[in-house]
């Protein structure tokens, strides 16, 4: 009974006001679409693959493509891996100091608009720890970004290239 009074006082201010209810269901609206944006990356593509594990390995590595399409910059935060839970991944870069190949983690990522990130060896790529990964599987990730967004993707697991890892040269530290 509460509400439908609270209803009607609102409907009597609302005829006699009609700007104020023009205020009020504009900022219904900004509001709404402010929050679902918030809320989803639907600006953002992920394309990528992740390697398989090879045998002995305490980690693993992705990379990725993401390209933001919307009309504002985005920052990823961190990347999930919503089906291995004791699992974690680590945005990280690589450096050259010394002539020596140095891993570095990030603590995020700019995304400017209407621009492409390409992950690739020797420069920035995820690092995955504590998940084993198999050749043919898929990895669901979750990019989790600064303004509360969050994007689910799965990517494919490949065979690791022959001469990908094997004296490579570089230290994670």
């Amino acid at each position: 009974m509460r509400q439908l009074t609270r209803f009607a006082a609102f409907s009597r201010f609302c005829r006699r006001s009609p700007g104020a209810m023009f205020g009020v269901v504009l900022f219904m609206v900004v509001f709404s679409v402010d929050t679902a944006m918030a809320g989803e990356a639907t600006d953002v593509t992920v394309a990528g693959f992740a390697r398989e594990t090879p045998p002995g390995a305490p980690m693993g590595v992705a990379y990725l493509r993401i390209h933001n399409g919307g009309a504002r910059e985005r920052r990823l935060l961190r990347v999930e891996l919503p089906r291995h839970p004791d699992a974690s991944a680590q945005l990280h870069s690589t450096v050259r100091e010394g002539g020596v190949s140095r891993m570095r983690p990030l603590s995020e990522i700019e995304l400017p608009m209407g621009q492409s990130l390409e992950m690739q060896p020797g420069a920035t790529h995820l690092m995955l720890r504590g998940v084993r990964l198999a050749a043919g599987e898929n990895l669901p990730l979750r990019l989790i970004f600064a303004d509360g967004g969050a994007l689910e993707v799965e990517i494919p697991v490949r065979a690791e290239a022959p001469s990908e890892h094997r004296g490579h040269g570089h230290h994670h530290g």
